[in-house]
């Protein structure tokens, strides 16, 4: 029983030193929503401005060649599907990731975030990003 209670206690702490300071900062303003087509709608909104380094919503990504967009498809029971389109600098295996982390996060009643079609997630025919022009 003393070692539950030292484990509730030393969690939270050994998570604040352990946590990226961009999770901490989610994290710390994160409002936790039930699952509905509308929240998973709002929480991806809020992904695309959190997670900005990932998309092409910003112009500053889409002068290096980040053209790359993420768009929820529908929920399917507690799966939601999303649709991943453009071209990332990541791997979009990662883009997935972090984004269905995000959304759990946001939604904890979401069991997986998949995507429509797996195709799109081949990165293989990714062209070379260019530099930005001040390096």
């Amino acid at each position: 029983k003393m070692r539950v209670l030292l484990l509730l206690f030393i969690s939270p702490l050994m998570h604040a030193f352990i946590a990226p300071r961009s999770f901490q900062k989610i994290h710390k303003t994160l409002r936790v929503m039930p699952l509905t087509e509308e929240n998973v709608e709002n929480a991806l909104v809020d992904a695309r401005t959190e997670l900005s380094q990932l998309f092409g919503y910003d112009p500053e990504n889409v002068q290096v060649g980040i053209t790359g967009k993420v768009d929820f498809v529908e929920l399917e029971g507690p799966t939601v599907i999303l649709r991943l389109s453009g071209r990332f600098w990541h791997e979009r295996s990662l883009v997935l990731a972090r984004v269905g982390n995000f959304l759990q996060n946001y939604i904890p009643e979401i069991c997986d975030v998949v995507i429509e079609d797996p195709s799109q997630l081949d990165d293989s025919d990714k062209p070379a990003l260019s530099e930005p022009s001040n390096f």
